[in-house]
């Protein structure tokens, strides 16, 4: 076991803050137990959904001299880093080989006495082969191009692991479904905005709306990984028949800023997810914001107060609460216990033994 640190530690986490998460961790970090900053390096600073601390432009990144420059910065003011998606931060040798990019920032992290760890997302070592094979609703069934692309990418993180093992390096993993992908990996869970989220709770209540009809949300980040070909038409049938409201965002979702996201559940009863069998950020705000959540839901996550839900059972679900209209139970609750930031630190802290 590694000796206690006397003191917080400073961590950097990124370089992809995916789904705004390296800031909500850093953020917790330093509220709960230790001091921190999200990066990312970006193509496209200016669209970007959410705030980081440190942004880099991708065209400024790619200068040796910049690079070098942040290597020397960490060094002088950070301890830990968490490396996201297996994407190299530094990047000194500036040449690409036959080995991951990204063993060379470890080497460096060690000889300049820092510690370091991995965190994955999710697509970055999905297997979506055996996605595909375990999961009757998988995405990754059809042969879009795009899944090819997740394929390789995933391919070649795993191809590593042995590595990063065998440099003792920590791995962590974002949603529980993915400790099938890496099953000595610990879990950070991922980390809302909760005061905010909980805020839509109070003030919007569920059914209070001048909107007689159920009231139905669902955007797709991307609409081929959330099923919006089997999601869609089911919700477009009821509209048709009076029985729910729905506002189609299949074809922009993935436009609409993060910000936006509180106003949008406000306005909704329902949030609808995906089939893909992970409960992500987006389903835990609706949560926390006391909104009835259907996803189909994986065994490894039978215990959130989701309404596990399939393609063949979608419109019926609708229908019933529709017709009963029940109150949301332990949503909230759920999302404060595990998704506010405590438990994220805790992760960190019992790897990196500090205290919190």
């Amino acid at each position: 076991m590694t000796k206690p640190l006397g003191r917080k530690p400073n961590f950097l986490i990124g370089p992809t803050n995916s789904a705004n998460q390296g800031t909500a961790w850093s953020q917790a970090l330093t509220r709960f137990g230790a001091n921190s900053e999200s990066l990312r390096i970006s193509a496209n600073p200016a669209g970007e959904w959410f705030t980081t601390d440190i942004s880099i432009p991708r065209e400024k990144w790619l200068t040796f001299d910049y690079r070098q420059e942040l290597a020397n910065s960490v060094a002088s003011s950070k301890e830990i880093v968490l490396i996201e998606s297996l994407r190299p931060i530094f990047r000194l040798r500036n040449v690409r080989d036959s080995n991951h990019q990204v063993l060379e920032d470890f080497t460096l992290l060690t000889r300049i006495g820092k510690r370091a760890g991995v965190i994955f997302h999710g697509s970055d070592i999905r297997d979506v082969d055996a996605h595909a094979l375990r999961n009757p609703y998988s995405p990754f069934k059809s042969e879009r191009p795009e899944i090819e692309d997740l394929r390789k990418r995933s391919n070649q993180n795993r191809a590593i692991l042995p590595e990063l093992r065998n440099r003792g390096l920590p791995i962590f993993v974002s949603t529980k479904d993915l400790l099938l992908e890496v099953p000595d990996a610990h879990w950070l869970p991922v980390t809302i905005d909760f005061p905010r989220f909980n805020a839509v709770a109070k003030s919007s209540p569920i059914y209070t709306g001048a909107d007689t009809k159920l009231r139905v949300l669902f955007l797709p980040s991307r609409s081929w990984l959330k099923s919006a070909e089997l999601i869609e038409p089911v919700l477009l049938k009821l509209v048709s028949e009076g029985i729910i409201s729905y506002e189609s965002f299949t074809s922009g979702g993935e436009n609409i800023k993060h910000d936006q996201i509180p106003d949008l559940i406000a306005k909704n009863d329902v949030v609808i997810d995906q089939y893909l069998g992970v409960i992500g950020v987006f389903p835990i705000e609706a949560l926390a914001a006391g909104r009835i959540v259907l996803s189909y839901v994986p065994e490894a996550d039978a215990e959130i107060p989701i309404i596990s839900i399939t393609p063949q059972t979608l419109e019926s679900e609708l229908r019933r609460i529709a017709k009963d209209r029940p109150l949301p139970h332990g949503g909230v609750e759920y999302a404060e216990r595990w998704h506010d930031g405590r438990e994220s630190v805790k992760a960190i802290a019992k790897v990196f033994n500090f205290r919190v």
